[in-house]
């Protein structure tokens, strides 16, 4: 047998390059060679120059078109019942993706909580669930500054008692990772009614804009539907999901083209499967549809640019039925523009105006107030908490003085007080000492008299220091004697 072979190959080189930590070796050519593999390496390295601009590029695109996006929060305030917090989720589910889906509302929330804290996240729009005693009613809220919408929500259904009267429902997760197409109808009527205008600019800010020449079809799979209706002055809101079927083709053909197996166990030949359907379900689609070309391509198969195909809309719900009853200028505050059961002359209006500033310092002073109770009471409760502490301290002490009376250990416990005392004073002197005084001269030189504070002299520190010198002239007396 010949001797084994050494680890002298191009893999060991390249590997033993690896393990020190110089990357891979790159190949040596020579000649004719050499020219056209550095050719190929500055292109190589253009090219990945070249993708990583592109990759930023297009992460700073996506981020200044989620900052454009309009955000929202949906939320519920009081007493409202189990009914209505199902609505609050459902209504999330309308405005996904571009809502906080899991948002938590505590009793001690207010609504300035939510508007504060959801300037930095981007959030524009807010829509507020709150039960009085006979009606509930909705406020949609434009961020920071208003305007508000209240409605009274006369009717409402949630999802689940919509999905549940339906033979074929629809509903996956893909559904909500693209906002819904808004479609409005009956906001421009004749007379041009104001608040119509103002309700339909809302609306229309709360989802972010398409464009039509860009949008791509598989993107638009949800519909939100709002219909004013003239005769009763209400607003209908309808949500529903957009599905696209293969239209001209017999069902067997659908359910090939669809990448559905069929079960053939019934037939004897293939061709029965085609030509005599009577045997499978007759189950047709009994809604209205409508019939179109498709300018794109769809991302279910068998729906191609150019193909005839049937539009069909499967409701989501929830169901709502809207009375608007006023609008305001600001975030529940502020002039009201348009109320539907006080109507003022223009003279009181006028008067509402001069009075607006006054009522505002007023309110502005009610806040300032407000928040200085509040912090005499948090003050209070401070000062409380700091007495109840030092009364039990004291009961404590009080114990342990009669515990070491009856043990004959007083000695001990007079000496554990003096130790804590002379810890405080110590960890007060260093407290002081970190607190930067103002208007004193420092000490001049170093040393450690340069931070010893000069008290004047009392009787007490008269006698310490007549006791120190009297102690040093015994001691010295003491070492003279001793030589």
């Amino acid at each position: 047998m010949g001797r084994a072979k050494g680890r002298r190959g191009k893999a060991a080189r390249r590997a033993r390059a690896g393990d020190l930590g110089l990357g891979q070796m790159k190949r040596k050519t020579k000649g004719q060679f050499a020219k056209a593999a550095d050719r190929r390496a500055e292109a190589d390295e253009k090219k990945r120059d070249v993708k990583h601009i592109k990759e930023q590029a297009a992460s700073v695109a996506s981020k200044a078109e989620a900052e454009k996006v309009p955000h929202s929060f949906v939320i519920y305030r009081g007493e409202v019942g189990r009914f209505v917090h199902r609505l609050v989720r459902d209504l999330r589910f309308v405005m996904e993706p571009n809502t906080a889906k899991d948002l938590k509302v505590r009793k001690s929330n207010n609504l300035r909580d939510f508007v504060v804290n959801g300037a930095p996240l981007g959030v524009t729009q807010m829509m507020v669930l709150t039960r009085g005693t006979k009606d509930l009613h909705l406020r949609m809220i434009r961020l920071p500054q208003g305007p508000t919408l209240t409605f009274r929500v006369q009717e409402y259904t949630l999802k689940r008692q919509v999905l549940s009267r339906q033979k074929k429902q629809m509903w996956c997760d893909t559904l909500f990772s693209a906002a819904p197409l808004v479609v409005m109808n009956g906001f421009k009527t004749a007379d041009q009614k104001r608040h119509l205008q103002v309700v339909q600019t809302m609306v229309q800010n709360m989802f972010p804009s398409l464009n039509v020449d860009t949008v791509q079809l598989k993107a638009v799979r949800r519909c939100l539907l709002l219909n004013y209706d003239p005769e009763t002055d209400t607003i209908d809101m309808r949500h529903y999901a957009i599905k696209t079927v293969t239209s001209g083709l017999a069902k067997p053909v659908k359910k090939l083209v669809s990448s559905k197996i069929p079960d053939l166990s019934r037939y004897k030949d293939i061709s029965d499967f085609f030509i005599n359907p009577g045997q499978l379900s007759e189950s047709e689609w009994e809604e209205e549809q409508k019939e179109v070309d498709l300018p794109q391509d769809i991302f279910s198969r068998g729906l191609s640019q150019g193909q005839k195909s049937n539009i069909r809309l499967l409701e989501l719900g929830p169901r709502l039925k809207l009375e608007l009853v006023k609008v305001q200028e600001g975030i529940d505050e502020g002039e009201v523009l348009y109320h539907k059961f006080v109507q003022k002359t223009a003279d009181e209006v006028a008067d509402l105006k001069n009075k607006a500033p006054r009522i505002r310092k007023l309110q502005e002073r009610r806040r300032k107030d407000q928040e200085h109770r509040v912090i005499r009471r948090l003050t209070a409760i401070d000062e409380r908490k700091k007495k109840d502490e030092e009364a039990i301290k004291e009961r404590t002490e009080k114990a342990a003085r009669k515990q070491a009376e009856v043990t004959g250990q007083t000695e001990d416990v007079e000496v554990d007080r003096k130790r804590d005392r002379e810890i405080e004073i110590e960890r007060e002197r260093e407290e002081s000492e970190k607190v930067p005084t103002i208007g004193k001269k420092k000490g001049r030189g170093g040393g450690e008299g340069q931070n010893v504070s000069q008290e004047p002299p009392t009787k007490k520190n008269k006698k310490e220091q007549k006791g120190s010198t009297e102690n040093g002239k015994v001691k010295s007396s003491r070492r003279e004697a001793a030589h």
